[in-house]
């Protein structure tokens, strides 16, 4: 059985699903998601689920399974994507990690390195911490992780941050920054990165498409199912500029909806292009100048070239 477990990274629209179904394919292999959004059964179209083909060719784990009212975050994705892979080796088939949730990424191969955030809940702390007793209890919260050093106990701020952390964790902070900045043993990270101008483009193709698909009429249907109270899944990308649409709140043509959730899509992936570059030491970066149709089969060949020992320059 092969020792790497292949890890396929790339900014939105890139083309990670098409290329780890593939890739799962060659290697008689399982893909699992580490989509933060993309576990929401009502929201196939918004966060872009992998379509039939993709199913068709290998399983897919960790996605699609979730209600809208259930929250996600990273520290109720490590184990069960710890569990996925595990099960999938057990039967002597190879995983294929594959999504652009960096942090959830992160996690998974190289530990709680970096601090994780979420607005939802530093909202909610700052309201906990303004009620009577608030701050003393939120101290009292965060002494049963330890003891925590110097006077972080009396700056508000940084008690606040460090019960987010906390909270999203179940680790202190001072104890998670500890942790090794290396990748873990079995783990092969590769990038796709494509010409930045060629994705921009194809991202303003994919939201049209999404738009004719339904995406609008999707969250019509997950506003009525609660997506406006929801933890997580109200953090998808797009959903709230298509629910201020429908409501009125926002004013526009149908075409300028368009062109808002496409700039918003492009600031997206550079954001995460910016973190693949500088918080994944150790991973093969994957340039390509366009797409073709023949384009995420190429790439799985050039992974499975890498995974098989062939080192030499990307033809």
């Amino acid at each position: 059985m092969r020792e790497d477990v292949p890890v396929i990274l790339g900014p939105t629209c890139s083309g990670k699903s098409a290329v780890a179904a593939r890739l799962a394919a060659a290697l008689g292999g399982e893909v699992v998601s580490f989509d933060s959004m993309q576990v929401y059964g009502a929201l196939p179209i918004g966060t872009a689920q992998p379509g039939p083909e993709e199913l068709s060719l290998a399983p897919h784990h960790l996605v699609g399974f979730l209600e809208l009212r259930d929250p996600w975050n990273v520290n109720r994705f490590l184990p069960r994507a710890q569990e996925a892979i595990r099960q999938i080796q057990a039967r002597e088939k190879v995983p294929v990690l594959a999504g652009g949730t960096g942090l959830y990424a992160r996690a998974l191969v190289y530990g709680f390195s970096l601090m994780p955030s979420d607005p939802a809940l530093a909202r909610r702390l700052t309201e906990e911490a303004a009620a009577p007793e608030g701050l003393q209890a939120l101290r009292e919260e965060l002494k049963s992780a330890g003891a925590p050093p110097g006077d972080l106990l009396q700056n508000p701020r940084h008690l606040l941050r460090a019960v987010e952390v906390f909270r999203l964790t179940g680790e202190a902070p001072w104890e998670l920054k500890r942790r090794t900045q290396s990748p873990r043993k079995g783990f092969r990270q590769f990038c796709l990165m494509p010409d930045l101008a060629a994705l921009k483009e194809r991202i303003r193709r994919r939201t049209a498409l999404m738009l004719r698909q339904g995406w609008i009429e999707e969250c019509e249907q997950a506003l009525d199912l609660g997506l406006e109270s929801s933890p997580t899944a109200w953090q998808a990308l797009g959903y709230r500029d298509i629910a201020a649409w429908l409501q009125g709140k926002w004013k526009g043509s149908r075409e300028d909806l368009q062109t808002l959730l496409a700039n918003r899509t492009i600031q997206y992936a550079r954001k995460q292009f910016t973190w693949f570059r500088h918080q994944h030491p150790g991973t093969l970066f994957l340039p390509f100048p366009e797409f073709a149709e023949d384009t995420p089969g190429r790439l799985a060949d050039e992974i499975l070239r890498r995974l098989a020992g062939d080192d030499s320059p990307c033809p």
